[in-house]
């Protein structure tokens, strides 16, 4: 019964998904999706809660039977009726309370298949979101999460011009409101993926600004696991576009052996105001650092419990992104790589790990030429002598505009075919033993 539970569920996202994206308008099909969503998907997860509980009273009474025939038995006898009883409890969030992420591994590796079903339909933005229960169940509870953000948009039909209306100001005002809606569309053809399987999410908490991809297959055949963290101005909403997810996606599909999985991370708030305030404040701000880095270092310790005898794990940060990398480092993570792909300045406290091996990669660019001139740190990979330095010609030439080109700066965190002889170059570090 758990397991048909769990299936349930699953069912239940990959039809929430197709409702979605079945190509059937006007009003009849406006009446069924709403009944869909108020009505018949409401009736599947009631049916799947209740195969869940279904299979934990089944064992609760399974585990009362054997006290009863246990009863004025030996000692031994009476404290493994009490451990079976302990261990059918149903499970709450309040369970997860203090402990650390091994612990919450050992907890979770405790429950009954049952348990687990439950604990996912009841509680999937907890399941989905906490270091310490297996990525493999997070995506779960994450398809439910995506399908439960979808289920709660009101209907959102595409706006049309009307020729009609003659104020001066009318087709700016409908050119951003179509531009708002197709960019709410790139959010639900992404969380329709997510909900059908086609993407994994091990977090996703929109309020807290959480949402990581998983890029290929965790498993006892991992050779190499990398956690990339992207850079300044990274949202949900660059998630819904794919930006952040090229270049590890390409380091994945690099690895002849296979035996590659991409964490493409941003699991709190990054840098994201205004160009300025993004810039020149955020992603400067030593103490806006220290207060994110914390959650990476967590997320990379669920990392290692599911890593493979024998895996390598390498941290991968644009940008910004490696300030949060090196930052997790002072907070306690390890990683046998980090790879800076035209990092930002360290933060203050860092030193390089024993046992690592640090490299960049950079074009010359604006930030480059800001750190030289001292105006946006001084701890820098390019100046810090444990990172391996790698510089390429960028597109330009090496000419002195070259130096100040933002362009340059993204350059290396693309698939840009111009980019491809450094990202063979990345892979051929990241795949090396």
């Amino acid at each position: 019964m758990g397991s048909s539970g769990r299936m349930l569920l699953a069912e239940l996202s990959s039809l929430g998904a197709g409702v979605a994206q079945a190509p059937w308008p006007g009003p009849d099909a406006e009446r069924f999706r709403h009944d869909w969503q108020s009505s018949h998907s409401r009736a599947l997860r009631q049916a799947a809660d209740f195969l869940a509980a279904a299979a934990e009273e089944l064992l609760r009474n399974a585990a009362e039977q054997e006290q009863a025939s246990q009863a004025g038995g030996a000692g031994a006898a009476g404290t493994a009726a009490v451990g079976i009883s302990v261990a059918v409890a149903v499970p709450q969030p309040a369970d997860l309370e203090g402990k650390t992420p091994a612990q919450i591994r050992d907890w979770w590796a405790g429950l009954t298949e049952g348990q687990r079903t439950a604990f996912i339909a009841q509680h999937p933005d907890v399941a989905g979101n906490t270091n310490g229960i297996p990525f493999e169940d997070r995506i779960i509870a994450n398809a439910i999460n995506a399908q439960h953000r979808l289920d709660a948009r009101s209907p959102d039909p595409e706006p049309r011009f009307n020729p009609l209306i003659a104020a001066a100001g009318y087709p700016l005002m409908y050119a951003k409101q179509h531009e708002a809606w197709t960019a709410r569309q790139a959010g639900v053809a992404y969380l329709q993926k997510v909900a059908a399987g086609k993407v994994n999410l091990v977090a996703y908490d929109p309020e807290r600004s959480a949402i990581v991809e998983m890029i290929g297959d965790y498993d006892v055949d991992t050779t190499t696991v990398v956690t990339y963290v992207p850079g300044t101005r990274t949202n949900e909403q660059s998630f819904y576009g794919g930006s952040p997810q090229a270049v590890p996606q390409w380091l994945v599909g690099s690895d002849p052996s296979q035996g590659t999985v991409a964490f493409v991370y941003k699991g709190t708030e990054f840098p994201d105001g205004p160009l300025v305030e993004a810039f020149l404040d955020e992603a400067k701000s030593d103490d806006f650092v220290a207060a994110t880095a914390p959650a990476l270092r967590d997320f990379q310790a669920a990392v290692e419990l599911q890593k493979p005898p024998g895996a390598q794990t390498a941290a991968v940060g644009h940008s910004w992104g490696l300030r949060n990398v090196t930052g997790s480092e002072v907070a306690g993570a390890h990683y046998d790589k980090v790879i800076a792909l035209s990092g930002a300045a360290m933060p203050p406290g860092w030193t390089p790990e024993p046992g690592t091996r640090y490299s960049s990669y950079t074009y010359p660019d604006i930030l480059l030429t800001a750190e030289r001139k001292g105006l946006v740190g001084d701890n820098y990979p390019m100046k810090e002598p444990a990172f391996a330095k790698h510089v390429y010609a960028p597109p330009g030439g090496n000419s002195w505009p070259e130096a100040y080109s933002i362009d340059n700066h993204s350059l290396i965190a693309t698939t840009d075919p111009f980019n491809v002889a450094a990202l063979e170059d990345i892979a051929g570090e990241l795949h090396a033993r």
